[in-house]
């Protein structure tokens, strides 16, 4: 059993985890935070037409705009996710090859798109698991060359 351990910092307090705790840890957070994605994909309040209504009513927006803005905000989230998604499993393989994080990544795009035709007013798109798929690849090169900076 390798006994290798590091510290992380929580709440002030130095706390030393060994190498299964921090995976573990990892995989917790990971399955918190797909759990999370699918709650709220399967929930009609974020549905596009929606979340329009709202942006339209907080902004005082015309329909056509509140619609574009939307559009933009909604694909802005799809990248940010799906890019610390694959962030968070690259982290976890704990492999110098980024290949088995991205391959991952586009399946669970795929699941979450397959989920969403299950769901009331939800439509899916190869559209944005395209994009998923391509913030996830970006996200995984551009931290492999802060790395290498």
């Amino acid at each position: 059993m390798n006994t290798k351990s590091s510290s992380i910092l929580l709440s002030g307090i130095m706390i030393k985890l060994s190498k299964q705790a921090k995976l573990g840890l990892g995989w917790m957070v990971f399955v918190s935070a797909l759990g999370i994605l699918f709650m709220l994909t399967a929930f009609p309040f974020f549905t596009g037409e929606h979340t329009k209504t709202i942006v339209q009513h907080v902004t005082g927006l015309d329909e056509r705009t509140a619609y574009e803005v939307n559009a933009v905000a909604r694909k802005a989230v799809h990248v940010l996710i799906f890019g610390l998604l694959a962030l968070l499993l690259h982290r976890i393989f704990r492999t110098k090859s980024l290949s088995r994080a991205w391959a991952c990544t586009v399946v669970l795009a795929g699941l979450d798109e397959w989920h969403q035709s299950f769901v009331p007013g939800r439509t899916p798109s190869i559209r944005d698991v395209l994009l998923d798929s391509a913030a996830a690849l970006v996200f995984l090169l551009v931290m492999t060359w802060w790395r290498k900076r």
